[in-house]
């Protein structure tokens, strides 16, 4: 299995241009700091910064990153220093960062990952970094009387960009991987695997009393549908009907693939499906605090889904080595970039809706309730990534063997 560690390997003309092109980079830092433009300026500044920790690291200006990866990364940075797309948004920059990222991290860390999931760390990376952008923006504009935010059109906008730059990054990572001719001199991968001593265990509490929970909220979720069925409010129904549908997925997973999972996580599944659909009954608009409380709860499964991802690549090769502090990372990113991924998706439910009339399926109330999500999305995944890792433990080992997608790049 391939390593992306084998990108880094001694050659002299390549150190030349690598070099160079790092130079072009420090220069258009200034120009973005004597044109007033500090988010390019910051990211640029960051690009430099990747490039020199590899010669820094190995005491030897002749390893560096590749010279053509690095060009790619600097490219946006060139076409905005030239005014030739003013349009373009820093994010294009984020994902050339993350690109590099990748590659150093694998390098010089005790991470090991294939090119494969290099890629989607490079898109989880830059969706992540546009919702702490957005965050940090609004938070700027709110206290300090900056304008980065126009509005929520602005806004969402800017987080499409950032998904398709991101894609389109990680897509250049794996392909670049494919066609370069250092693929010959790769070096072995890292040993890993999933420990053992990390087991799942269940929530506080009798089996008993959470099973009889989680048939207490499923006839709630039941009666919300019934009652928006009677009413014929289609938004209501999606609401309420599909949050029922997953609280049965725990009980197709035992049936169809023989997988029991803790009852424990069961209720807390079903209580974060239940909190939404009782919400979209009227509460999000009536209770302030509850739109947070749900997407804190919801984002806390995502976090959980993600982290299993990421055990269930470690064990499914030994060219994938993760430590806890990454997989840490790995679970506020992921969450981050589900986040984003959902106001996306909002936003195009209010496009749809604005075009065929009716309501919108999913709604979006202006650019706080957007920061306000994003920032109770990564309370959530905090806390799952700090103290509750280990109950996704077996949803993992029930994934190992099924994530040949990410991790077959450079096969």
């Amino acid at each position: 299995m391939s390593s992306l560690r084998s990108l880094l390997v001694p050659h002299g003309y390549d150190a030349v241009a690598a070099w160079a092109v790092t130079l072009g980079l420090v220069a258009a830092v200034g120009q973005f700091l004597a044109s007033g433009e500090p988010d390019w300026a910051v990211f640029t500044a960051l690009l430099v910064a990747v490039a020199v920790v590899v010669p820094a690291a190995t005491r030897d200006p002749a390893i560096t990153i590749p010279a053509e990866l690095l060009a790619v990364a600097a490219l946006p940075v060139a076409v905005r220093a030239a005014g030739a797309l003013p349009q373009a948004t820093p994010f294009v920059a984020a994902a050339a960062l993350a690109l590099l990222v990748a590659v150093v991290l694998d390098a010089f860390t005790s991470l090991s990952m294939t090119p494969r999931f290099g890629a989607v760390f490079v898109v989880v990376t830059t969706m992540a970094a546009a919702g702490v952008w957005a965050v940090g923006a609004w938070a700027a504009d709110t206290l300090a009387g900056t304008a980065f935010v126009a509005g929520k059109t602005e806004l969402m906008w800017d987080l499409v960009v950032a998904t398709a730059v991101g894609v389109g990054a990680g897509l250049v990572l794996d392909g670049y991987f494919h066609v370069s001719d250092r693929i010959d001199r790769l070096r072995d991968a890292v040993g890993g695997g999933v420990d053992t001593d990390d087991t799942g265990r269940d929530l506080p509490g009798e089996s008993r009393h959470h099973t009889v929970a989680v048939r207490a909220l499923q006839l709630l979720l039941a009666a919300i549908a019934a009652v928006a069925v009677l009413r014929g409010e289609t938004t209501l129904v999606v609401n309420s009907a599909g949050p029922l549908a997953i609280t049965f997925l725990p009980a197709l997973f035992r049936r169809e693939y023989d997988y029991a999972m803790d009852t424990g996580l069961v209720l807390w599944i079903t209580l974060a499906a239940t909190l939404h659909a009782v919400g979209a009954f009227g509460l999000y608009e009536a209770v302030g605090w509850y739109d947070s409380l749900a997407h804190t709860l919801s984002a806390s499964i995502v976090a959980g889904v993600g982290y299993a991802l990421a055990r269930s690549v470690e064990g499914h090769t030994h060219a994938v080595t993760f430590t806890p502090g990454f997989r840490a990372v790995f679970v506020v990113l992921f969450v981050l970039a589900v986040g984003v991924g959902w106001e996306i998706l909002e936003f195009a439910s209010s496009g749809l809706a604005t075009l065929v009339g009716g309501d919108a399926v999913l709604a979006q109330y202006g650019t706080t309730d957007i920061v306000n999500d994003l920032v109770f999305n990564t309370v959530g995944a905090v806390l799952v990534a700090v103290w509750a890792s280990s109950h996704f433990e077996g949803i993992a080992e029930r994934l190992t063997g099924s994530v040949d997608v990410l991790v077959r790049g450079g096969d």
